[in-house]
């Protein structure tokens, strides 16, 4: 007798668009690479001056009408000021033109070209996790980023939500690929033109603690 194997799917009540805290989604290749149209990743960045846990923390992506879960992340910190990146592999794998090491590979990573809506929790969804951040709205093509050129597509205002169009702009920088590789886009890093006079991240909030937890953030930014 076959074992019998349920896959269960949940269908999310439609959040409140999040207003960005220090820990945002900052890029998406969507379009994959010249390499293979599986060669995609997604970037969030800490612009705060603390490292955060991100224990827990789920991204959810819209199938049809419903969100359901990408990934739920482990053993993850991000520092102060930097990035995380997910991919969908290792830089070493024959499919990858990254130049940069993931913090996670993980298969699931997968964006559509069309009703791209990829939502960050600080835990489950299900059980009370909040709403962190958003990148894009689910309806017609990305916000940016292109296909042909297989451009990354870039956060450009982190204090805005990202659920709206101008929010995002298509990669003109490249950073992080292999020798030769045409894409655009900065993985594992941020464009320099969105750093303030001096290349550092300008810190959202006043803590030297770390890490920290998404709740005690939420304290120094809104007391």
């Amino acid at each position: 007798m076959r074992p019998f194997i349920a896959f269960i799917f949940f269908a999310f009540a439609a959040p409140v668009a999040a207003q960005p805290g220090p820990v945002v989604i900052s890029e998406l290749m969507w379009s994959g690479s010249t390499a293979s149209t599986a060669d995609e990743w997604i970037e969030l960045y800490n612009a705060s001056n603390a490292a955060i846990d991100l224990v827990g923390w789920t991204l959810t992506y819209r199938s049809g009408d419903e969100d359901k879960v990408m990934f739920v992340l482990d053993a993850a910190v991000i520092p102060a000021g930097q990035t995380f990146l997910i991919a969908n592999y290792a830089a070493n794998h024959k499919n990858s033109l990254l130049a940069v090491e993931p913090q996670r590979v993980d298969a699931a990573v997968s964006l559509p070209n069309t009703k791209l809506l990829l939502q960050l929790y600080d835990g489950d969804p299900q059980a009370g996790g909040q709403l962190i951040d958003v990148a894009d709205d689910g309806r017609g093509a990305p916000f940016a980023g292109d296909s042909a050129s297989k451009s990354a597509m870039v956060r450009i205002a982190f204090d805005q939500p990202g659920d709206q169009p101008e929010s995002w702009a298509t990669a003109t920088e490249q950073s992080g690929w292999d020798a030769g590789a045409s894409e655009l886009g900065t993985p594992g890093s941020i464009p320099a033109y969105l750093l303030p006079e001096g290349g550092e991240p300008e810190p959202v909030m006043g803590t030297n603690i770390l890490p920290m937890s998404w709740a005690s953030v939420k304290g120094h930014l809104y007391p």
